[in-house]
C-alpha cells in the first residue's frame, strides 16, 4: 500500500508492506524499514554475511545490495519512505554532500543516519531488547492503521508523527546498541523470559535463545533454572499451556486451532502434553463446569508465576 502526502507541494510516498520479501527489501529513492517479528535468516548485506533472529530491525538505503541465503519461518513487514517526509529538502542525492549549517536540519539528518552510515561493525541490522522492538512494533502498525482507516484530512500527518517516534527510538538505540555480552545473567533471563512470551506461537528451540544472547546451551539452562526453578524450554511448555487453557476458557476455538495458536506443531501433541500437566484432556477442561477443578488445575499451570 503506499501513501502519498502533500506538503508545501512537494509529494511524499510511503509504502507499507506487511509481508515482505527479503528480495524486495530495497527500493530506489526510498528508505526502508524492515521489522522482522519472527524466525531466522540468514542475509548478505553489501558482502556481509548476517544471521538475523527475531526480533530483530533493518535500516536500508537504496545503495544496499541484499542476498537472502535462507531461513526458517521468517516474518518480515516494511515501511519504505521518502527522506523528504522528514526533511522536506532531503532527496536520496543529497545526503551524503547537504549543508548541515542549520541546526535543525544537522538534527533531522542524524535521524536518517542509521539507514546511511556502514561500518564494519554496523550494515543496518539493529537487535533492540524485545519491549523496546515491541514499543516501535506498535507504533508501525499504527501508522498502518491510520493510512487504511483514513478517518480525516489530517491523518497523513499522523502517519508521519508515528514515523518521527520510531526514528527518535532506533537514534537512540543505534548510539546504545544492545550488546547480549555485556548482559547480566539477571538481564539476559528476562530478555530470554520476554522473547518467549512475546513469540511463543512461533518455533522456538533452545538453540535459538542461545542465539538471542550469545550464552550456550549449559549456562543458560543453568542461569533459568536458578532464576524460575524450570529449563528455559520448560517454561515455554508451561507458557505455552497456560494461555491454551484461556483460550479453552474464554474462546470457542477447536483444540485443534488452538494447538496452532499457541506454537504446538501438531494436535495429539498438544493434547499428550496438555493431559500430562494439567491432569485432564483439553475437551474435558473446556467442559467442566466445576469452579473448583477449573480453579485446581489452573493454579498448577500459572504456579510458577
Amino acid at each position: 500500500m503506499t501513501i502519498i502526502v502533500n506538503d508545501n507541494a512537494q509529494y511524499v510516498r510511503i509504502e507499507f508492506n506487511m509481508q515482505e520479501g527479503f528480495e524486495d527489501l530495497v527500493k530506489a529513492e526510498r528508505l526502508t524499514l524492515a521489522l522482522m517479528t519472527t524466525g531466522e535468516a540468514a542475509l548478505i548485506i553489501n558482502g556481509c554475511a548476517i544471521d538475523l533472529t527475531a526480533p530483530c530491525i533493518l535500516l536500508l538505503s537504496p545503495s544496499d545490495k541484499i542476498k537472502y541465503s535462507g531461513g526458517m519461518y521468517p516474518a518480515v513487514k516494511t515501511l519504505k519512505f521518502h527522506p523528504a517526509l522528514v526533511n522536506k529538502d532531503f532527496e536520496i542525492n543529497n545526503l551524503a554532500s547537504i549543508n548541515f549549517g542549520e541546526i535543525a536540519i544537522e538534527h533531522d539528518r542524524g535521524l536518517i543516519d542509521a539507514f546511511l552510515a556502514r561500518s564494519e561493525r554496523y550494515c543496518g541490522y539493529i537487535r533492540p531488547m524485545p519491549r523496546i522492538f515491541m514499543r516501535i512494533n506498535e507504533w508501525f502498525d499504527s501508522a498502518a492503521r491510520e493510512y487504511k482507516m483514513k478517518s480525516d484530512d489530517r491523518w497523513p500527518h499522523r502517519v508521519r508523527r508515528k514515523l518521527m517516534q520510531i526514528l527518535f527510538a532506533l537514534e537512540e538505540i543505534k548510539e546504545n546498541q544492545y550488546d547480549a555480552s555485556v548482559l547480566s545473567d539477571e538481564s539476559i533471563i528476562d530478555f530470554v523470559i520476554e522473547y518467549i512470551r512475546t513469540n511463543y506461537a512461533n518455533e522456538i528451540s533452545l538453540t535459538s535463545l542461545c542465539k538471542l544472547v550469545c550464552v550456550n546451551r549449559t549456562s543458560l539452562n543453568r542461569k533459568f533454572i536458578a532464576r524460575t526453578r524450570r529449563s528455559p524450554i520448560d517454561y515455554l511448555l508451561h507458557h505455552r499451556l497456560n494461555i491454551a487453557c484461556e483460550l479453552l476458557t474464554y474462546t470457542k476455538l477447536s483444540v485443534g486451532r488452538i494447538a496452532e495458536a499457541t506454537g504446538f506443531n501438531y494436535e495429539s501433541y498438544f493434547i499428550r502434553q496438555f493431559t500430562s500437566k494439567i491432569g485432564i484432556t483439553p475437551t474435558q477442561y473446556r467442559q467442566s463446569e466445576g469452579y473448583e477443578t477449573l480453579n485446581t488445575v489452573e493454579s498448577r499451570i500459572v504456579e510458577e508465576f
